[in-house]
């Protein structure tokens, strides 16, 4: 802001004080507030004030020192809402935080292990006869066998319990859902359906039956049981009786 041609008086530089490190900080940041503007801007305020609100001010007798504080005011908003309204600076996202998750340790080991065994029907599947000339055991269990072989062990667990009913003395129909139970952690029902395979069964799946049933009894917490199965297979005369044995000896007494 121009002084008057006359310069400023005592009056009006007291009135100009409160003022005028703010005009001296407002003058270099808006340079570019003209005249013309400062003009505009004092006939903006007087008219919106009115005469009966500034009468006997010495901003009314005095216009610049009104236009004066008007510049100050005006600016200052201005720079309040540049700071508002600016664009954010960008600010990196800051990095992610790495968690250590420990891995989660199985509740139980189990010490007898869980093989896959081969698919094989007994004598009597071979010589199943449904009339005179009809066998329709083998190719009822092809489906089931083949989702076995896939290790699709959830379809071969259904295709098994579909034929359950049509073929009650069928040892392969339950002992192959048994281990595909096993293979799905159903202990419980494995063993539900070694149970029934050993009602049926012959010399053929004997062995198997009692291995498997073996180690669905520890799966299910049965440790007592599965050691007295596996002791039978040890005493039997069998190729595989050394493998019983020495399962024998890694299982826990007195559970």
């Amino acid at each position: 802001m121009k002084a008057p041609a006359d310069g400023w008086d005592r009056e009006e530089q007291e009135t100009l004080a409160p003022f005028q490190q703010e005009l001296e900080t407002i003058r270099a940041r808006h340079a570019e507030f003209s005249e013309h503007d400062q003009a505009r801007l004092l006939r903006r305020i007087q008219k919106e004030a009115g005469p009966s609100q500034v009468r006997g001010s010495i901003f009314w007798t005095r216009p610049w020192l009104l236009a004066a504080a008007s510049v100050v005011i005006v600016a200052g908003a201005t720079y309040l809402l540049r700071d508002r309204w600016a664009p954010a600076e960008s600010v990196p996202p800051a990095p992610e935080r790495t968690v250590a998750v420990a891995t989660p340790t199985p509740a139980q080991q189990f010490i007898l292990s869980l093989d896959k065994p081969d698919l094989k029907v007994s004598p009597a599947a071979l010589t199943y006869r449904r009339s005179a000339s009809e066998n329709p055991l083998l190719a009822d269990l092809k489906p089931a066998f083949d989702a076995f072989r896939a290790s699709d062990y959830a379809a071969a667990d259904r295709a098994f319990s579909a034929l359950e009913v049509g073929y009650p003395k069928s040892v392969e129909v339950f002992f192959y859902r048994g281990v595909s139970r096993l293979m799905l952690n159903d202990a419980p029902g494995a063993i539900a359906s070694f149970t029934a395979a050993e009602k049926i069964a012959d010399s053929a799946f004997a062995w198997d039956i009692d291995w498997y049933r073996a180690v669905a009894e520890e799966r299910a917490g049965n440790v007592a049981a599965a050691r007295e199965r596996l002791t039978r297979l040890c005493q039997r005369p069998d190729t595989r009786a050394p493998k019983a044995c020495e399962a024998v000896k890694t299982l826990p007494a007195g559970k």
